[in-house]
Parts: structure tokens; sequence; C-alpha cells
């Protein structure tokens, strides 16, 4: 910080601004004060605690210091230059993004890279190149994180908050993460490369296959690293640190092969992680050195005679064909593996010379012609009919726009029995039919649903429920469907989801307001006595003369007691006009799944 301070003073650098987390300054004594006094901006963030075993993808670090990352250019204006740093390990690279600061083009656009290199037919996605470090062979896009240099458009479009594990299919360290993000959709190679390889068996079975003489390498691994190639040296810089100045000379031909092992003066070094790149001088030799079939500049009688040395050229196929692919990039190149490329991966995976270990992962084969003949019917078996009404019923869904509403309205003229039920139910249960929800809700505390159905029903029933409740919507039905969740917990023996509880406590506050407090003791102690709760709360509401209010708490009594009385109570206020609401009580009372009945119900 002290460094950094004394850069502004001397006008290298115009601003600070330190991003952390809530109660960081504070830890460290007099720190607010002295950041206060040098007018240095402090934006902190809530720590966000991420359960590791929920994202596997190891994307929890890398949203960690991209929301720090996004707090801290929230604040810098849209056409600065950032230098992101650490305060406690970035002291070496700091003062190296200082220096390159002095040239006079530390940043170059990224299209005017493309012409010079002749790489404008590859995706362009930033405006001016990006300052890293730590460029690597193996681990392709990891560079060093905490400290770097561009542009404030082109740095924020780091920021991505997805999760790996969605588009490559494993986890991926945070060096990854943060520079990969902007490329996977325009350049579908590097995703099937993460997709497709466990790297990390490679970094070290390709050192020592090309130190033995290895040279031939699959098609894909040339296309990949052709197009990795070329947006590595269109869209970023390489750095050198200063403790590189023991860098050696750099000597033609680099094969590709020369890339997986440490040489060329320790501009490739090798080590656990794969080949380190230590300069933008050794990605330069490599591509722009000559194949054999380049003609020598004619010389004129009237030049002068050189003695430079002539580079010789490369003599690797594999070399030849990635540098062909720079030399005339397409639209190919940047595409997603081929079967034929995958199938050949097979081969080399198999060769024991080239990896022992299981590099390959088994991806799903490409899709072939499928024969066009229809077999038999996939209809589902509708239960509870005749094969007559089940085809008159499939026809009438398959003309309808809305099958969800026709399969509700058929179970409600027809009063199927409950373990025929699910089928006609879930489905609009699913779009928050209300009464389809609440007859599920029914069925899930009676056991009237199989195992798969449950399952489902919990989560239908919680998700509408929370919902409902976080946007202060409620009525009869859902809070019917709420309480049947509760006292499916209760009745299960299985402790109630702190959900649950939270939508329940609400259908009180809106329908009994003074008694939740008693419910929650007496529903799984002393359930007997809730008759005399619920009791109590109706005959004020009858002294009141409340009859809406009244009837809200009767049916949250038959709901939770399933005493016929209340049943009594509700039916006598029935008068038609809401149909659906009182065939729904009915065939639930009916049915055994509101008041005790002899009918059975299988599970």
């Amino acid at each position: 910080m002290d460094y950094l301070l004394q850069c502004r003073r001397k006008g290298i650098i115009q601003g600070i601004v330190l991003s952390t987390w809530s109660g960081e300054v504070e830890k460290i004594a007099n720190l607010g004060q002295q950041l206060v006094a040098n007018n240095v901006a402090t934006v902190t963030s809530n720590f966000e605690e991420i359960n590791r075993e929920k994202t596997f993808s190891g994307s929890d670090n890398y949203w960690r210091q991209a929301k720090q990352l996004q707090a801290a250019l929230d604040l810098i204006p849209e056409d600065a230059i950032i230098l992101k740093t650490r305060t406690d390990r970035a002291m070496p690279t700091t003062r190296r993004l200082i220096q390159m600061m002095d040239e006079p083009e530390p940043l170059p656009y990224v299209t005017k890279v493309q012409e010079e290199r002749n790489l404008t037919n590859l995706p362009r996605e930033f405006e001016h190149q990006i300052i890293i470090f730590k460029a690597r062979t193996g681990r392709l896009l990891q560079f060093t994180d905490f400290s770097f240099m561009g542009y404030q458009q082109d740095v924020a479009k780091l920021i991505n908050f997805d999760v790996s594990s969605l588009y490559f299919k494993r986890g991926m360290v945070a060096n990854i993460q943060f520079f990969i993000y902007p490329f996977i959709r325009d350049y579908p190679v590097l995703r099937d490369y993460y997709r497709a390889i466990n790297f990390q068996f490679l970094l070290g079975d390709l050192e020592a296959y090309t130190r033995q003489g290895g040279t031939q390498f699959p098609q894909f691994f040339q296309r990949l690293y052709a197009a990795y190639f070329g947006l590595l040296a269109s869209h970023f810089r390489i750095g050198s640190l200063p403790s590189q100045k023991r860098l050696g000379e750099l000597t033609g031909p680099i094969e590709f092969s020369d890339l997986f092992h440490s040489g060329q003066g320790r501009h490739l070094v090798h080590d656990e992680l794969g080949v380190t790149l230590n300069s933008q001088a050794v990605l330069d030799l490599f591509m722009t050195q000559p194949l054999p079939d380049d003609s020598a500049p004619k010389q004129r009688w009237w030049h002068k005679k050189t003695t430079a040395p002539v580079q010789p050229a490369v003599t690797e196929t594999a070399t030849k064909r990635i540098l062909r692919l720079l030399r005339h990039p397409n639209e190919q190149l940047t595409g997603k593996m081929t079967a034929t490329e995958y199938r050949e991966l097979q081969t080399f995976a198999a060769n024991r010379d080239f990896s022992p270990h299981p590099w390959l992962r088994q991806l799903t084969p490409e899709l072939k012609d499928q024969p066009a003949a229809y077999v038999e019917s996939v209809a589902y078996r509708l239960p509870g009919l005749t094969t007559e009404q089940e085809q008159a019923l499939w026809r009438k869904c398959e003309q309808s726009g809305n099958a969800s509403r026709v399969l509700l309205d058929f179970w409600f003229t027809h009063e199927l029995a409950p373990q025929d039920s699910a089928p006609y139910l879930m489905s609009s249960a699913r779009t928050d039919n209300r009464f389809s929800v609440l007859l599920v809700a029914r069925l899930l505390r009676m056991r009237g649903l199989s195992a798969a159905d449950q399952t489902e029903a919990l989560r239908i029933t919680n998700f509408f429920g929370s919902f409902h409740v976080r946007h202060h919507q409620m009525n009869a039905e859902i809070a019917g469907y709420i309480l049947a969740r509760y006292l499916y917990f209760i009745e299960q023996g299985q402790p109630v989801e702190k959900s649950t509880v939270v939508q329940a406590k609400y259908v009180f506050e809106r329908f009994f307001p003074t008694g939740f407090d008693a419910f929650e003791q007496l529903v799984g102690q002393r359930p007997e006595e809730l008759a005399t709760l619920f009791d109590t709360e109706i005959d004020r509401l009858r002294v009141a003369k409340k009859g809406g209010a009244r009837q809200r708490v009767v049916e949250m009594a038959l709901e939770v007691t399933h005493d016929p009385k209340y049943w009594t109570q509700l039916e006598k206020r029935f008068n038609g006009k809401y149909p659906r609401y009182e065939r729904a009580y009915r065939y639930s009372v009916a049915q055994g799944l509101l008041v005790p009945s002899p009918a059975t119900l299988t599970d």
C-alpha cells in the first residue's frame, strides 16, 4: 500500500481502491484512519460462505474474488486502466506492471495486434490487451490471478458468476475461471478441451513423453493449441518478472514438443503445474518461425550482403500444422471437437507411451441417423380408466392447448380414487393451480402418493408456499396446503423444515394472529388440545359476527385436526358460489383425506 501511495504521489497512478471483506480493515490497528488520511477509497463486501460440497466446480473461490473485483470496478471510471493487485503477495508483479506503464503502448488494441499477426479471423473479445503473468501450456488460460492490468471495460468482462462445472463438467481453479469466461462461447475448442481432457495427468506425462523424443500429437491438440496461441498472442501480453532477468537466449527452431518441458534458457519452465511461458518473446518466436516450404527472400546484386544466420525451419509434423493453421485461421479453427477428433483421442488414450493415465473423459457419442419406425405408443397409462376412456382423454389432451387443465377437469368430473389421482393433479400442481396443490398436499399427508410423487409433492408445496408468503398472498387453499405439509412432517416424526415453519406462521398471522405460538407447542406434544385452541377463536369470531374470518379458522381447524365437527360447520357455509372449492372439500371428506373414513389409501 505504501508503494502504491508513492506511485500516486509521483503521478504514475491516479487513484487507489481497496476492496475487501466487511470487518477486515478493523482487524489492523489504525489502518482505517490511515486509509482515510491518505484518501484511499475503501469498499467492503459481505463474505460469502459457500458450501464446497455443493459447488464441486471450485467456483466459490473465484466468486469471492470476482465479487471484490466487481465492487471495486463500480467505483472506477470506464475509461481507466486497472492495475489489479493484492497487498499481501504481489509486490514483484505490481512493480513490473508499473514499469510497463511507461512503455509507449502498454495495452495495444486487440484489432491492431490481430491485423499485424494475420489473426483477424479469430473472434475478438477485448478492446485492448490485458497484461498477465505465467501463461501455461497445460492449464490453458491459467494466469496469475492476483495481479494483472487492463482497461476497465476489458477487466469487467472477466466477471462472471456462472458455475464452471455446468459448462465444463469439471472443477476448475480460480486462476482459470478468472480468464476463460470471455472466450468459452466463441472458442468452443477451449470448452471441449476442459470437458474432455483430464489435463492434470498430462502435465507430467507429456513432459516425460517429449523428453523421450515423442513428437506425435492428436489432431485436436494441434487445432486447440493453434487457437489458444492465437488467442493468447492477440488478447494478452505476457509479462516477465524482474527475477527473470536470468532468462537466457532464445534459439530456434522451437518445436511443439518443446513446449511441454523446460528449455530455451528458462523461457520455458516445467513444474507440477505444467510448463510456464516466462516471456512474450518465446511465444512470438514460436509463432513467427519459418516453415520448410517458405521461400527465402531473394538477394539482389545491389543489396548489401549480410551474414545474418538463417533461422532453421521446424521439422515436426505437429509444429508445421499448428503454424499453418495460425497463418490461415478460419472459423473451423475455434469450433467444437469433432467425432473424428474424439475417435483419434481414444487411440492416443490407449497409447501408454503418450500417457499411462486415464486422461480422456468419456463423452456421449455423436447421434447417428435414427430409424423412423413408430413401434409402439409411449403414451402414459392413466390409471382408473377403461381403454376407451383413456384413448378419448389423450385425444382431447392432444387437441387442447392446455393438457394440464384437461386432466384436472377430467379428475373433477369423475372424482377418481385417491390412489389413481396423482397423474391427473401433478402437472397442474406444477403450474400453481391452487386446488391441485391443495389436493396433492392432502394426498401427501395421508401417504397416498408413490415415493417419487412424495418427493415432487414436497418440492411443489414448499416452492409455491414460499412464493406466496414472500409476496404476501394468502387464501384458503394456500393456507390448507401449507398446514397439510406442516402436519406431514409432524406425523412422520420428522423435524419441520424451517421454510415450512415460516409459511405456517404467516398463515396464522393472516387468519389467527394470536394462535401460532400455542399451535406450535401443542401440535407436537398435545395434539388433542388443538381443538380447544381453535374452538376458542371460532367462538370469539362468532360473537364478533365476523363470518368470513370465522370460516378461515374453521378451514384451518379442519385441515389440522381432521375433526368431523369442523366439516359440519364448514359445509353449512357452502352456497355453490365457488364450485371447485366446494368439490375439493367434498372429495377430500368422502375419501378420508380430511376426516376419518373407511376408505383405504395404498402407498
